[in-house]
């Protein structure tokens, strides 16, 4: 919830035309890169045909307009088995090996059409960039293959780095200047109490994308909104976050004083606590 999949759309954006995509564990090769899909040919017999992945279409755009930049945004890239869906493109994907010297025959290459522009061999053109985005405390992330890790750069995106969304939000509800100045300051405080459990970490903060959940809530009474925003979504993270923890009531409690602090939600004697 940190903003992540914002943020890169946001940097793709400036940087020239993009291509968004997200990861799953059903994701593969034929849906990336090319493979066989089945078509009724004019006899209403089905039969198999090869087409290209969403990848190789976005690659073919961009080998054809050179003068420009192409973004592929993989969002959630550790959800994915990436041998599997990545194929022979390992050393394609390595800035090392981008243009026609990194040039590979793919697994259908005997099937590719005479005219097509990798016919003798697929390749990314050099005009092509890539973002990943993945969290880095989904139990998925130790099994990112690390053959794929080190051919990119990495950024840590905090919960801090993207709060600006909330001013830049298309707000549908009344939510005003005041409304997202305490969503701020609640992310701050909640974030400030997660930090210094000894349970939790940084890790583990909650991230702007949350608080726009404001907008399904807000109908007049700030204080019911920010409240069903804890019921229904915060509380619940939180105690998957601290499952097994022997003390996880006194730590979710802890946490909940923090982010109720301001808005008349908690006892007088609360301070005391």
């Amino acid at each position: 919830g940190t903003g992540k999949s914002y943020l890169a759309k946001q940097i793709a954006s400036e940087i020239g035309k993009y291509k968004f995509v997200q990861f799953h564990p059903s994701y593969d090769y034929t849906d990336f890169v090319e493979g066989l899909r089945p078509i009724q040919n004019e006899k209403g017999d089905i039969i198999f045909e090869r087409k290209d992945g969403v990848f190789k279409e976005f690659c073919k755009e961009a080998l054809n307009n050179k003068n420009d930049n192409f973004v592929f945004i993989i969002d959630e890239i550790n959800r994915g088995e990436i041998s599997k869906i990545f194929g022979e493109l390992f050393f394609s994907v390595d800035s090392g090996y981008r243009g026609e010297k990194g040039k590979v025959l793919t697994q259908y290459a005997n099937l590719i059409e005479d005219g097509d522009e990798f016919k003798d061999g697929f390749y990314i053109p050099e005009n092509v960039y890539i973002i990943g985005t993945m969290n880095d405390i989904d139990r998925s992330v130790e099994s990112m293959d690390f053959a794929m890790r080190r051919r990119f750069a990495w950024k840590e995106i905090k919960a801090k780095d993207t709060q600006n969304m909330l001013d830049e939000y298309k707000w549908e509800n009344q939510i005003n200047a005041d409304i997202i100045q305490n969503a701020k300051e609640k992310m701050d405080r909640l974030n400030d109490a997660i930090s210094n459990t000894p349970e939790l970490s940084d890790a583990y903060n909650i991230g702007a994308s949350y608080f726009l959940k404001l907008d399904n809530y807000y109908n007049g009474d700030e204080n019911k909104a920010f409240e069903n925003l804890w019921k229904n979504h915060l509380e619940g993270l939180l105690f998957e976050y601290t499952r097994g923890m022997p003390n996880q009531k006194e730590i979710i409690d802890n946490l909940e004083r923090a982010y109720n602090l301001n808005n008349g939600l908690i006892n007088d004697n609360s301070n005391e606590d």
